[in-house]
């Protein structure tokens, strides 16, 4: 069976170049696109995701926000925070409320794919 992939994030350029990345990466994803974190909830309740990546400053709902909720709701999703605005405070609260990894924007797709692969397999 597939594994799952859900990435949220407003920015439609970045969201679109990780759906490619990951569509192309030889693995058996399955791969979806949110652009909020209302969006992503929505898509959650209709099948489960074995991994969210997710901006933490987006409209409406934060990917913080999203966070809690994901680990509360779906606790075997593992969540990947990502962040232009990365500062230690940030990290170590979304590494509390359960993110398996915390990557600050600009990041190298190859590091990222990694974490997604690690996680994945």
């Amino acid at each position: 069976m597939a594994r799952r992939l859900l990435i949220v994030d407003d920015e439609e350029t970045l969201t679109f170049s990780l759906y490619q990345s990951f569509i192309l990466s030889k693995k058996d994803y399955e791969v979806a696109t949110a652009s909020s974190g209302e969006e992503a909830l929505d898509k959650m309740k209709e099948e489960p995701y074995d991994l969210v990546i997710t901006d933490i400053f987006m409209g409406g709902m934060s990917g913080i926000e999203l966070l809690k909720i994901v680990k509360d709701e779906y606790p075997q999703t593992e969540v990947i925070v990502m962040t232009a605005y990365g500062s230690n405070s940030k990290k170590d609260e979304v590494e509390e409320l359960g993110a398996k990894h915390y990557v600050e924007k600009p990041f190298e797709m190859k590091n990222l794919r990694e974490m997604v692969f690690g996680i994945l397999g």
